[in-house]
């Protein structure tokens, strides 16, 4: 334990100073070192090339998590062929799926205005497959329990290094033709030292062992990463589809794309504590479910319901209500992203405020239907973003997915509720929901106008979260919210006295 103590201490520092690096690169210095049009393409490039390596991952990442125990060698000198079998898989699948990348090459490019596109599709490929070797490495030293130094250089070093690339092209280091290669090319260092450091601790081996070739064994290797190409291309998608859309039915030298992925960084900051709260919360599921304690599986799905809600909905109420000040620490041309804020904080707010619903899916007899939804979800996603972009614009995408989202996490609670009895909604939900409208109509109700923009930033949100706060402590809507603040309370008297 002591091991996974400190690669989890590790891991949470890593994960917070990358958040913080990414948010400041993405939000505050992309937008001044680069062109709206050079930024939305770095976007575009990144979010083709992650569903491209997701395709043809074949699944790899969950496969070499799962099976590696199985294939570890007694001696714990290699794994008896895991890894040849994983990179002839990636290989192929890569070969596969250029083949159809190539064969629409002329499809993608006419139905893209922007030059720059044109002149750095062929980057994606490149882009796509050092993704590819970045998440098998690091999945390998996952399943060596080696994750600390993996979270340092996908959640630090190559934000630095993406960093590292706008600069030296603003100074005039880089050409713009050299800047865009650098940049998508970063993983390649990562993969060096991912590759270095296995080698140091003398994990990496090609011998192969025969008996674990045969059908009846790799039969169950190759299901399962059916099942997981599908799941993670659904992620994939999830988180790309949107911007990749923009960029195919809004013609506008991706400008739009740009702009709508400096709002989704900005709405992403309301769920930072509903992540580290359910990182915490899944391995507990999957306990309680494995040995059928359900009466705890729906205590814990009701508390993540109620915890997420309050706290993500007031991140949401705090930074609506102060989105004026806030655009002001934003470039201005990307101003007219402010509803596109709007909606994508409240499609993030609906999925934190259904609880841990894909969590139990996945843990059940009925982990299909997390796939299943999901492809729901997509669906959704491509229809109402053919609706309502070309009415809205970039606003319409983040509409679509708003709704989308709404569909899609009721389609997963009723299946829940018919299926298992769960229901995490109660009393408590519609107080807290009550209490964050309050806070709401206060914040919006307030204004300093005379004052600085960071001074009524700070005052107006000190008002607005005492609105929130002392309500949901009094009417205790949520009893851990009400033992975390007795504890700091408590603490605090220690350390006074």
């Amino acid at each position: 334990m002591g091991i996974v103590k400190r690669q989890a201490f590790y891991n949470s520092i890593f994960n917070y100073l990358g958040q913080v690096i990414g948010y400041v690169n993405v939000i505050v210095l992309f937008p001044i070192l680069l062109s709206q049009e050079e930024f939305g393409l770095t976007r575009m490039l990144a979010s083709m090339a992650i569903i491209f390596a997701q395709l043809s991952a074949i699944g790899s990442q969950r496969v070499i998590i799962k099976y590696y125990p199985f294939f570890r060698r007694a001696d714990g000198m290699g794994d008896n062929g895991l890894l040849p079998i994983i990179l002839f898989n990636v290989t192929a699948g890569f070969g596969i799926v250029c083949a159809f990348f190539w064969v629409l090459k002329d499809y993608f490019l006419a139905t893209q205005d922007s030059e720059l596109f044109h002149q750095f599709y062929l980057v994606i490929p490149l882009l796509a497959f050092l993704t590819i070797m970045n998440w098998v490495l690091e999945s390998y030293l996952k399943a060596l329990l080696k994750t600390s130094f993996t979270s340092f250089l996908n959640n630090v070093l190559l934000k630095l290094l993406w960093l590292s690339a706008a600069l030296c092209y603003y100074y005039e280091v880089l050409s713009l033709e050299a800047f865009v290669w650098f940049y998508c090319s970063v993983h390649l260092v990562l993969i060096l030292l991912m590759s270095a450091y296995l080698f140091r601790l003398k994990e990496v081996s090609f011998r192969v062992d025969k008996a674990y070739y045969k059908w009846r064994v790799l039969k169950h290797l190759y299901r399962y990463g059916a099942y997981a190409i599908l799941d993670n291309t659904n992620s994939a998608l999830m988180n790309n589809l949107d911007k990749i859309m923009i960029g195919f039915l809004i013609l506008d030298d991706l400008r739009s794309v740009a702009i709508y992925a400096v709002a989704a960084h900005l709405s992403g900051i309301v769920v930072i504590p509903a992540t580290s709260m359910n990182r915490i919360l899944t391995p507990m599921i999957s306990r309680y479910w494995k040995n059928k304690q359900i009466d705890l599986v729906a205590k814990i799905y009701h508390q993540s319901t109620v915890i997420n809600m309050v706290f993500t909905g007031a991140l949401s109420v705090l930074v609506w209500t102060n989105i004026d000040g806030v655009m002001q620490l934003v470039n201005k041309d990307y101003a007219s992203g402010v509803y596109t804020i709007l909606f994508l904080m409240l499609s993030r707010l609906v999925g934190v405020s259904f609880g841990l619903n894909g969590d139990i899916l996945l843990v059940s007899k009925h982990y299909w239907f997390n796939t299943a939804s999901g492809v729901i979800l997509i669906v959704l996603m491509v229809i109402f973003n053919l609706i309502f972009i070309p009415i809205y614009g970039f606003v319409g995408a983040a509409f679509g997915t708003l709704l989308a989202r709404i569909v899609y996490n009721i389609v997963r609670y009723i299946f829940l509720l018919v299926k298992e009895g769960l229901n995490p909604f109660k009393v408590n939900n519609l107080m807290g929901l009550a209490i964050l409208v309050a806070g709401l109509l206060v914040g919006s109700w307030i204004q300093f106008d005379s004052l600085h923009f960071l001074i009524e930033i700070g005052l107006k949100g000190s008002l607005v979260a005492l609105v929130i706060a002392i309500p949901t402590y009094y009417f205790k809507v949520s009893e851990d919210i009400n033992s975390l603040v007795d504890d700091l309370f408590r603490k605090g008297k220690k350390l006074l006295s």
